[in-house]
């Protein structure tokens, strides 16, 4: 099968996944890493997750309020527009500075639920597959926001997964 056959076939399988089941997606994933290796295919899975997250953006960054505050907007638009998710049910901030805001999310998360079942390590899958998604997403809404994940902290090595959104300079 051809590079790009592949990569159409995780894209067909991420389109058609339920929201809030991971566990086909990360199976197929697994099936293609087989021939292509697991980096490339969670490349692959990245560069999805970023085309869908950047066109919703796309569809409701005019809509949205924005503050003064882009570590606020980015939070915002990323966390409770786009993901749903809202603190406390969902998480906490547990630093909010001018230039850096910490959050702990313990929300339900089809990807860990992926992982425990498959017995993959979420510390790689997040790190390969999700991180720079939303760092484009949020790049987007401020080319200042840097996005950083505590690795040591991220469910199941954790009771949360530890998120961090900078405003650099």
């Amino acid at each position: 099968m051809a590079v790009e056959e592949y990569y159409r076939l995780i894209k067909q399988v991420y389109q058609n996944t339920k929201r809030g089941d991971s566990t086909q997606l990360l199976g197929s994933v697994l099936s293609v890493a087989d021939d292509l290796g697991l980096d490339r295919a969670l490349a692959y899975l990245g560069q999805c997750v970023t085309e869908k997250r950047l066109a919703w953006l796309d569809e409701n960054l005019d809509r949205m309020v924005q503050t003064e505050d882009p570590l606020l907007n980015g939070y915002r638009l990323f966390y409770e527009s786009y993901l749903g998710l809202s603190t406390p049910r969902d998480g906490e901030i547990v630093e909010h500075t001018g230039k850096k805001m910490v959050t702990r999310w313990w929300n339900r998360c089809s990807t860990l639920e992926a992982c425990r079942e498959l017995n993959l390590d979420t510390r790689e899958i997040c790190k390969k597959a999700y991180h720079s998604p939303v760092q484009a997403f949020l790049s987007r809404v401020n080319p200042k926001l840097r996005f950083e994940r505590n690795y040591q902290a991220l469910r199941p090595h954790s009771a949360y997964c530890e998120e961090i959104i900078l405003l650099d300079e």
